[in-house]
Parts: C-alpha cells; structure tokens; sequence
C-alpha cells in the first residue's frame, strides 16, 4: 500500500487550487473506451472546482475530467466486468475524441457524498448553460 508520502506528493499539486473533496485510496475499475483488459488500480480522486483529477499509483496515470463533460453519476456495483458488490461512484462523460465514456471507482465510506456533490455541480453548470 501506497503511504501517506505519495498522497501527499499528489496533494501538493493542488496547493493553489480549491479542493472540494478528494480520497487518497480509491479503487480504479478502469475506462469504458480502453477494454475490459486494464488493470485496476488504486489513486488519489480529488475533486476541484473546475475537475475531477485520478492519478493512479501504479502503474502511474492521470485522468483528469473536466466538470463540462461529465453527462451523469452513477452508482453501479460492477463495471467494466469487475465488480467489488458494493456501489461504485461511476462518472459518464465525454471524452476528448466526442464520445461518451466512463469510468468508475470504489470508494470505501461517503460514496453517496460524491455522489451529491458531482450532481450538484453538474445542476449548476447545465443552469448556467441555459441561461
């Protein structure tokens, strides 16, 4: 398991930036448009005002989604093939080819929490959109 010293490292990206949430030990199950052949994995999630930022332990990688993408949150308890039986904080969004996407993790407490938190941004900018 990844220390406190990596979360850290990961943080301090995010010193000049507002921070709404994040979770330093989410469990990835992968993106819908890279096959059922990833590896999970386990990241730092955190949510900004303007993004939902993962970046994976090992192997590293970074998704960064920006909030004007995101379609809806769900809240399976598989994905991709890989299930844990418990909800997963599923994100559908578009990708940066235009086509829908998603990606999901398991979050051991307070998924109900991002959840709310991901919609209610998603209500203010399909708000603001429309105005």
């Amino acid at each position: 398991m990844v220390g406190k010293k990596r979360i850290n490292e990961i943080m301090e990206k995010f010193k000049d930036k507002k921070v709404l949430g994040a979770y330093g030990n989410a469990m990835f199950f992968g993106q819908e448009s890279r096959g059922i052949t990833q590896i999970r994995g386990n990241g730092v999630l955190v949510l900004t005002e303007t993004e939902l930022y993962f970046e994976m332990w090992f192997p590293k990688r970074i998704l960064q989604i920006p909030f004007n993408s995101i379609q809806r949150i769900e809240t399976p308890k598989s994905h991709l093939g890989k299930t844990r039986n418990k909800k997963l904080l599923k994100v559908v969004f578009i990708n940066e080819s235009g086509e829908i996407d998603s990606v999901a993790w398991f979050i051991r407490k307070r998924v109900e929490e991002w959840v709310v938190a991901l919609e209610k941004i998603i209500q203010n900018i399909n708000r603001y959109l429309k105005e």
